[in-house]
């Protein structure tokens, strides 16, 4: 039987617009698992492990909810919790990353739930650096609508803002952009990535191009928090 889960390689792009232009772009990876799937994918690959080390490896208790509950169980009770209709919601897949080498870090994870092949909702499950706080957006991506920013996330930036998204649910490709306006536009982030088959030799390209896509990430948000700094951008404490 096929799998619905994946590796999906691609891009990153932060572009920063006021007070003061600052852009990035960087190359990552994110596993897309159906949460269904995660016991299989664990006999997939040795490179891939569900509850056991592994060099990539899923732990229930890295994400959302009570360790206790299956996550797409916890999945569906956040996103009811948020206001969504879970009736009908069969199937979820995040896209996010898992620990790499026994290393846990994600600034975002995303959870798109499905009726059929239809995505309905995305939740974004946010973390920030290094309060180590977590906070969730539902996005309706049948009829998407602007959300509040009410989750501080980087001090260059306050709180009186909305997200704008724009989103394409995993396929061939995905693409998630979300922009700032205050309510001119601020700033934007843009991740597209395309498929590849979940198995031993995507894993082993996954892994050989970024050995520690954990601290990659980690080493990024620092360097670029190091060269705002450096453009005196105005800080934001956490409130």
């Amino acid at each position: 039987m096929s799998l619905n889960s994946a590796i999906y390689h691609g891009q990153v792009r932060h572009r920063r617009y006021r007070p003061q232009e600052h852009r990035f772009s960087y190359g990552l990876y994110m596993l897309a698992l159906d949460l269904d799937e995660l016991e299989r994918l664990g006999r997939e690959s040795r490179l891939f492990g569900c509850e056991r080390f592994a060099p990539l490896s899923f732990r229930r208790r890295d994400y959302l909810g009570d360790p206790a509950v299956p996550l797409k169980a916890a999945v569906l009770t956040e996103v009811a919790g948020l206001g969504g209709d879970t009736l009908g919601l069969d199937r979820v897949v995040m896209l996010g990353q898992v620990r790499c080498f026994g290393l846990y870090f994600s600034p975002v994870n995303f959870f798109f739930c499905y009726r059929g092949e239809q995505a309905s909702y995305l939740l974004a499950e946010v973390h920030n650096t290094p309060w180590r706080e977590r906070h969730c957006y539902l996005v309706d991506l049948v009829r998407p609508q602007p959300s509040d920013k009410v989750f501080h996330v980087s001090p260059f930036m306050g709180m009186e803002m909305k997200y704008h998204w724009c989103i394409q649910p995993p396929g061939r490709r995905v693409l998630i952009h979300i922009e700032n306006r205050e309510p001119a536009l601020l700033f934007d982030a843009t991740v597209a990535l395309h498929r590849q088959d979940f198995g031993a030799t995507a894993l082993k390209v996954a892994l050989l191009q970024w050995p520690m896509m954990s601290l990659t990430i980690l080493r990024g948000i620092y360097w670029q928090a190091l060269r705002l700094l450096m453009k005196r951008v105005p800080y934001h404490p956490h409130p």
